[in-house]
């Protein structure tokens, strides 16, 4: 281990040095280090900032421990390494080695914000960007010689953000005028003097020199070669430094010349371009030092101890030559004390030895003393002074022998530390004053984190008073960051790391709080501070970000939302450079001339500009770059396809701070339109007479139009409330006609006319029905229909329609869609179209129907039949017969448009065609030539629910019951009729006239199951009113609304709502007597599941399994009031429960055991109570899963299951129960048909869905025989 005495600090780079063998490397050992590098390197290991020193012709690195934590993994390899060897600057290798290298030629570098060190981590302290500063190192040179640059001293600052910038920039102006050496800046060949501080003035008078030029300011340095000196450091570049040259200056307030001695360097300043901008100049007034040492030299040249004998009596002096050199005296004459007295300045009188004596002070006049003297040559020295009584006899009196000797030097050098010590104090103030006048809070703690240190700016931005609020406290008490939650925590934060773990750090972003407990976000750097190699503590700089943050808030709002507005405005922006080529384009630029963005910036204004305009645009354009002459030209874009339009194009010039072109901007508008306009209107002002009655007559079609429309919206209301009336008529004549006829008293005559009067009202119904058609008001009952099935259905109709003359030819593709429509309008369009065709083809022809699936998606074609996009289904309907002239093509859909002989037609069929098609949310058309036959072709939107089949009931035979009926209706003969009628079939009815008189019925208590109601009703309460107090009154009331008009009471968009029940009127006695029955056969059905759930339930909270009985639900006793109208003895009440999957019985010696399988509660309870009335034991599950675990717990003779189940189909769940029970039977349901059960691989039955009771029990039947 070397031994480094000179060395100070004990941290880990010190380390190093001191473990390092260096005799081997170009430094050699450090013995014979120079004391400039001992200097350089302390100062660097001691320094807060990562330090790096490059030294000798090798050019070797040695740092600090904070630059150490920058490089991470690359220290300590690093350490002693040349730096063309080391991997440091991979970031920026040859900036920073060209930076140094220039450094060693004598200039100062500066590198702002570069990131030094590429490769590292996240985690290494060398991350984000710093400021490289490279000072040259002079190496003292023997005299006469120039001094030469031994090494660089870099120094790295972690890059500040704007607001640390400018605060560097203020500190730095500060401290250049608070140094104590004289700083100058000159600039240009002139060397004009920029700036000058303090000290300048101090040494060459306070006279103006700021402007003026070096040669100017200064005309009595002329003849001392400094400018030739500055001009030559102008234009080479290289630093020039001088010690002690001797210089005569002339001071304002002062006469003539003064001598002075100046250490001083001119120091070249580089602009970006490298080239020289001015000259720092820096230096130093040390006169007294060389007239000290010049004294001191002369000291020593005398040297010696000077000899003398003293006579106080006499006052005599014997004194040696020595003597007489150090007091400056001759060498030949007499000294007296009197002559020593009076060189020896006054203050030190005192201490005279003849002074003592006369005072009658100690015993030895002549004890050690010192004085300061000027001798007579003028020079001025201290001598120290010291001397014994040998001789004290009275008879000749005292004498003294003593010595002196010269003690300048020593007084020297104690007041050069006098002088160090108050320059210490002053630059103590002066740091206290740099750190007390910056806007960063400054603080220092010990190792236990004690705060020892702060400055004002700390105290201000915390809230506290005063350091005796702060000092000697913990920093987790004084200083506390806020967390998430805007509390205050006291973690171990990086300043104590710092303080314990000589780690520095940086944090870039974090909230402190205040003492009033408000927070403000801060950048804070904490760095160890190290003392003979000893860990300290640490110290800490932090910056308000408050207000950094809320400018670069606003900078980032500002240019966002001139983004936005530059990409989302409507008007087209765009930004070209001076050739005319597209920079920057916005959204409405690209959407008008139909390219995308990277397309616009590949081209040039003229690429776009049709060719006749490029000329004028371009003249215009170069006009603007060059006197920056803004112009508006409407000229010719082109597109992609070649066409062209017209466009207003303004363009103006963007420019530099001093003037210079950069781009310019164009604004432009597509004024296409209003060219069109200007060309319209001329040609208005020359075709005005012509248009004038062109446009008379326009509006006069317009009028007619109107007034057509208006016309037949009034007919619609007319013919709609004619239509109403008309119907409550033949709804009583036919009542009565349909009672009168079942009279046995009738003879066959009298019941042949009742029949032909019925005919008739049958025939009533029918136009009233074609009135209502026409005025979009019949109620439609749609529903998922199949076309292929309603046509197939009527074919017997429609040929009895057509007669045998005429060939009907149908074609409905496969796979038919399903389409939403009331399939009895489906059946009179088709019926009604047929016999117009039939009339168009008296002689015989042919009929086509074809249906298809068709996709509809053309934008026109949608728009003019007012359709979405999508799936349709297209029913087209064709004939061959004389086909339609195009006046009467045009007036095909009108209503009461015919053109048959009077009487044998209405004129309502294509117009009922045309309401019912618009009713469904369709679009029918018509193509028709006169001799060519027509073709309408209508077209129905697809429908994706199942098809719902409903039997035809009309054959039904009429049925009655015992319920109770409450009838509701205005017209007293109508509801006559209707009382007669339910009583005849054996219900019980109550009559009530109005809503009021209804509801008071149901809220008596009397058990009602049916309400039968006109749906236009008198009186304050609405029927959807009365219907909707009903339920709430008896949630099982089954209400069949019935009207020859419904309007919008239950009606909208043409379609009945859901859920109601609607008998159009007129209708037959059987038709009514029909829907009640049905409807009263389903509450049943609903009241007796749900009594069959309450009694399973209770079976299941038993525990036992056994039958639930299956009957009719048992009626409530019912209330009578007597205001109310009975129309019949009957009555009825509904019991309410809801629907549940009956348990699987125990064995029975008579019944199948049946595991039934489906996933559709409803369905399983239905079929479960299907099979236990059959006489057979049954139970539900709804899953494959289910069915396995049941199948565990009991033996079953029949597997009865769905093909589609969640999970493990049907199939797969009957292979596994036949591999273990081989002997069961299985069943399948499906609503595929019984396709299912054909390659299974196994036997079995199927069922498909929708099945009857004689097809299960004829399955059922097989296995049991079985």
């Amino acid at each position: 281990m070397a031994d480094i005495s000179w060395l100070r600090g004990t941290g880990l780079a010190a380390q190093i040095v001191t473990a390092t063998d260096w005799t081997a490397s170009p430094l050699g050992a450090p013995a014979q280090w120079s004391p400039t590098l001992r200097t350089s390197l302390n100062i660097a290991l001691h320094s807060p900032l990562p330090s790096l020193l490059v030294w000798g012709a090798a050019r070797q690195m040695l740092y600090n421990d904070a630059f150490a934590a920058c490089i991470g993994a690359a220290h300590p390899a690093a350490f002693g390494t040349r730096l063309s060897q080391s991997p440091l600057w991979r970031g920026a290798a040859r900036l920073c080695e060209a930076a140094i290298g220039a450094a060693f030629n004598g200039q100062q570098q500066q590198l702002p914000r570069v990131s030094l060190f590429a490769d590292a981590s996240p985690t290494d302290g060398g991350a984000g960007q710093w400021d490289l500063s490279c000072l040259p190192v002079w190496e003292d040179a023997a005299e006469g010689e120039p001094a030469q640059v031994a090494g660089v001293f870099c120094t790295l600052v972690r890059a500040a953000g704007l607001d640390t910038a400018l605060a560097h920039t203020d500190m730095l102006r500060d401290l250049m005028e608070q140094s104590p050496s004289f700083k100058a800046i000159v600039r240009g060949p002139q060397h004009v003097f920029e700036r000058v501080n303090g000290a300048y003035f101090k040494l060459f008078g306070d006279r103006p020199v700021l402007g003026l030029p070096a040669r100017q300011a200064l005309p009595e340095l002329l003849d001392e070669n400094l400018y030739e000196l500055l001009d030559r450091v102008y234009q080479t570049g290289q630093t020039y430094t001088e010690r002690g040259a001797r210089l005569f200056l002339r001071r304002e307030h002062q006469s003539g010349f003064a001598g002075a001695v100046l250490d001083f360097v001119f120091q070249p300043i580089k602009g970006a371009d490298g080239r020289v901008a001015g000259i720092f100049i820096e230096g130093n007034d040390v006169t007294e030092r060389f007239v000290a040492e010049e004294r001191l030299r002369i000291v020593d040249r005398a040297g010696g101890i000077g000899i003398f004998e003293w006579f106080p009596v006499s006052g005599k002096l014997a004194v040696s030559d020595r003597f007489r050199r150090l007091w400056g005296l001759p060498a030949e004459g007499e000294v007296t004390s009197q002559q020593l007295v009076d060189m020896i300045d006054e203050e030190f009188h005192p201490n005279l030895g003849t002074s003592r004596i006369k005072e009658g002070g100690p015993r030895n006049p002549l004890e050690y003393t010192e004085y300061h003297i000027t001798r007579p040559d003028g020079e001025q020295r201290w001598l120290a002074r010291k001397g014994e009584v040998v001789e004290d006899d009275p008879r000749t009196g005292s004498r003294y022998v003593g010595v002196v000797f010269d003690v300048t030097s020593r007084k020297l050098v104690e007041q050069a530390l006098a002088a160090s010590e108050a320059s210490v104090r002053a630059n103590n103030a002066f740091v206290r004053q740099l750190l007390d006048s910056t806007d960063q809070g400054f603080f220092s703690i010990d190792r236990d984190g004690i705060v020892t240190l702060c400055n004002a700016a700390f105290l201000q931005l915390l809230g506290y008073a005063g350091e005796k609020d702060v000092l000697g406290r913990s920093i987790h008490e004084v200083i506390l960051t806020a967390a998430d939650d805007g509390t205050g925590t006291r973690g171990q934060c990086a300043v104590l790391k710092a303080a314990r773990e000589g780690l520095a750090a940086h944090v870039e972003s974090e909230d402190f709080l205040r003492v009033d407990g408000s927070s403000f976000p801060v950048q804070y750097q904490a760095h160890p501070v190290w003392q003979d190699g000893q860990l300290q503590g640490a110290l800490c700089t932090f910056v308000d970000l408050t207000e950094r943050r809320r400018g670069l808030q606003a900078l980032s709002w500002s240019e966002n939302r001139l983004t936005a507005i530059f990409n989302q405005a409507s008007v087209c922006f765009s930004e070209l450079d001076l050739e005319g080529r597209y920079l920057r384009v916005n959204q409405a630029l690209c959407r008008m001339l139909g390219r995308t963005e990277a397309e616009m910036l590949q081209m040039t204004l003229a690429d776009v500009t049709h060719p006749d305009d490029v000329p004028m645009n371009m003249t215009l354009f170069n006009r603007c770059i060059t006197d920056g002459s803004s112009f508006t030209l409407e000229k010719r874009y082109l597109r992609p396809d070649g066409s062209s339009f017209w466009v207003s194009s303004d363009i103006s010039r963007i420019v530099d701070g001093e003037g210079r072109p950069q781009a310019m901007i164009a604004v432009s508008t597509d004024i296409t339109e209003r060219r069109r306009a200007e060309d319209a209107l001329r040609e208005l002002n020359d075709t005005l007479e012509q248009r004038v009655v062109e446009e008379i007559v326009e509006r006069s079609r317009a009028e007619a139009a109107l007034r057509q429309m208006q016309k037949m919206e009034a007919v619609g209301q007319l013919t709609g409330g004619v239509a109403h009336d008309f119907n409550n008529v033949l709804q009583i004549i036919g009542g009565n006609l349909q009672l009168l006829q079942t009279d046995p008293r009738l003879d066959d005559r009298s019941r042949q006319r009742v029949r032909t009067a019925i005919g008739a009202v049958d025939r009533g119904a029918k136009l009233s029905s074609q009135l209502l058609a026409f005025a979009r008001r019949q109620p439609l009952q749609p529903r998922s229909i199949n076309l292929e099935r309603v046509v197939q259905n009527m074919d017997d109709l429609l040929r009895r329609a057509v007669g045998e003359n005429i060939e009907i030819s149908t074609v409905i593709t496969h796979d038919l869609w399903n389409t939403m429509l009331d399939p009895n309008q489906v059946e009179n369009l088709i019926i009604n179209t047929a016999i117009n065709s039939r009339d168009a083809m008296p002689n015989g022809g042919r009929l086509t129907l074809q249906i298809d699936n068709v996709q509809l998606s053309d934008p026109a074609f949608l728009s003019q039949a007012d359709l979405q996009p999508g799936d349709y289904v297209e029913l087209q309907i064709s004939d061959n017969g004389a086909g339609m002239s195009p006046e009467v093509r045009e007036r095909a859909f009108e209503p009461f448009f015919t053109t048959k002989r009077e009487g044998e037609g209405t004129g309502l069929g294509l117009s009922m065609a045309y309401g019912f098609v618009k009713q469904s949310r369709g679009h029918i058309s018509l193509h028709s030539e006169a001799g060519k036959g027509t073709t309408i072709r209508i077209y129905f939107p697809r429908c994706i629910d199942q098809e719902v089949l409903i039997d035809d009931n009309r054959d039904m035979e009429v049925r009655g019951g015992d319920e109770t009926i409450l009838v509701v209706e205005d017209d007293p003969n109508l509801q006559l009729t209707v009382i007669d009628t339910l009583s005849s079939l054996g219900y019980r009815v109550l009559k009530a006239d109005n809503g009021e008189r209804a509801l008071a019925i149901l809220q008596s208590g009397i058990a009602v199951d049916l309400m039968f109601t006109d749906v236009v009703m008198p009186g304050s309460v609405p029927v959807t009113e009365l219907a909707r107090q009903a339920r709430q009154l008896l949630p099982e009331i089954e209400i069949l609304f019935t009207s020859g008009y419904p309007r919008d009471a239950i009606v909208h968009e043409g379609r009945l709502d859901a859920g109601v029940e609607l008998l159009s009127k007129p209708y037959r006695i059987n038709q009514l007597a029909q829907r009640i029955r049905q409807m009263l056969s389903s509450r049943a059905h609903r009241i007796e599941l749900a009594q069959l759930t309450r009694e399973r339930d209770q079976a299941n909270a038993s525990a036992s399994l056994h039958v639930l009985p299956v009957g009719d639900p048992q009626r409530q006793p019912e209330g009578q009031d007597a205001h109310f109208e009975q129309a019949d003895a009957g009555s009825a009440a509904a019991a309410t429960a809801t629907p549940a999957t009956p348990e699987p019985t125990a064995a029975s010696s008579n019944g199948l055991r049946l595991l039934v399988v489906e996933d559709n509660i409803d369905s399983q309870q239905l079929v479960c109570e299907l099979l236990e009335t059959l006489g057979h034991q049954a139970r539900g599950v709804i899953s494959a899963e289910d069915a396995q675990q049941a199948l565990d717990e009991q033996s079953f003779d029949v597997l009865f299951t769905d093909v589609n189940l969640p999970g493990m189909s049907g199939v797969d769940l009957a292979r596994h129960a036949l591999e273990r029970f081989p002997e069961m039977s299985v069943i399948f349901a499906s609503g595929y048909g019984t396709m299912v059960a054909r390659n299974v691989g196994f036997a079995s039955h199927s069922l498909p869905k929708p099945y009857d009771i004689d097809q299960l029990q004829e399955i059922l039947s097989r296995i049991a025989m079985a």
